[in-house]
């Protein structure tokens, strides 16, 4: 009598367990340093591929809040002291920025140096030199990493924009006086190739999932308005993982690529996309492939 109520209780006990939802992995905003140093080393062991990573690492990023301009040259910045790095608060760049640092290392130095590789021409820290243009700075100066695929997946679908690019401009906005901008080069006319919004639906089943999409706008002076990455999940779903300023978000989420599209479709600023991708190299393992390309950034004296 006795063993066989010890093994009803027990049956109570394992399907009250099987009962409680599963425990929620923390998330990336609510980590401490030495969390996320835990967490690359175990991802990067167990997971060498790049996408797999991507996928992990902003998975645990949703729920981030927003915040402009997440990111600056640190406490001992001249003109923009925010954070070197900061997995509390992002905005849209600053979120991709993060997560593609930690798919290409190993642990939490590691990412901090290619954090400052991606935001910055060369590694080089300073406003002067940071990738303030998606598509005129971030694309050219990351072309180690990355290449833009538009022509390929849009091919008869694409239009062309061109826009006049004023970096000085930009800078002065940003409190940099006119007199330390001596080697910042005057504006820059460029042309874009884009796939415009209403096009979008029939480029859909080429996404393999991991793109970097840029959404491109109509206003002078700049193109992009946003971005973030496209994925596939389990279901073969494409969604758009971002982080959103929208009014009643103002956090990392996920958003359906049918309403994505949707929402460009009532945005009349908002006319199309550009979608970027990350070299084949880098899928496997892409930390060893990035020590091999990449120099130390020396941020000894600012970190």
């Amino acid at each position: 009598m006795t063993r066989l109520l010890a093994f009803i209780v027990s049956l109570f006990i394992s399907a009250a367990a099987l009962a409680q939802p599963a425990k929620r992995p923390k998330p990336l905003y609510a980590m401490n340093h030495v969390e996320i140093d835990t967490l690359l080393r175990q991802t990067s062991r167990q997971h060498p591929d790049f996408l797999e990573r991507l996928q992990i690492y902003s998975a645990r990023a949703l729920g981030t809040p927003y915040r402009w301009f997440a990111l600056g040259e640190g406490r001992q910045g001249k003109f923009d002291r925010g954070p070197l790095v900061d997995f509390a608060h992002v905005d849209c760049l600053t979120f991709c920025e993060q997560i593609l640092a930690m798919t290409l290392a190993e642990h939490y130095d590691e990412m901090f140096q290619r954090l400052q590789r991606l935001r910055y021409r060369n590694g080089e820290i300073d406003i002067r030199t940071r990738n303030h243009f998606t598509l005129a700075d971030w694309l050219p100066n990351n072309a180690w990493l990355v290449e833009d695929i538009t022509a390929t997946l849009g091919r008869e679908f694409c239009v062309e924009m061109t826009k006049t690019i004023n970096r000085v401009e930009s800078l002065q906005k940003k409190g940099v006086p006119l007199k330390e901008l001596t080697a910042i080069p005057p504006p820059q006319t460029m042309t874009i190739q884009y796939i415009p919004k209403v096009n979008l639906p029939a480029i859909k089943a080429k996404l393999r999932g991991g793109e970097i999409a840029v959404v491109i706008q109509s206003r002078p002076g700049i193109f992009a308005a946003h971005l973030g990455f496209m994925l596939r999940d389990s279901t073969d779903r494409i969604f758009f993982r971002n982080a959103s300023a929208r009014r009643g978000v103002k956090k990392a989420v996920d958003e359906d690529f049918d309403d994505l599209v949707k929402f460009l479709k009532r945005n009349p600023s908002w006319v199309g996309m550009v979608f970027l991708r990350v070299r084949p190299e880098f899928m496997n393992r892409p930390e060893l492939v990035a020590r091999e390309k990449l120099k130390p950034v020396d941020a000894s004296a600012i970190k």
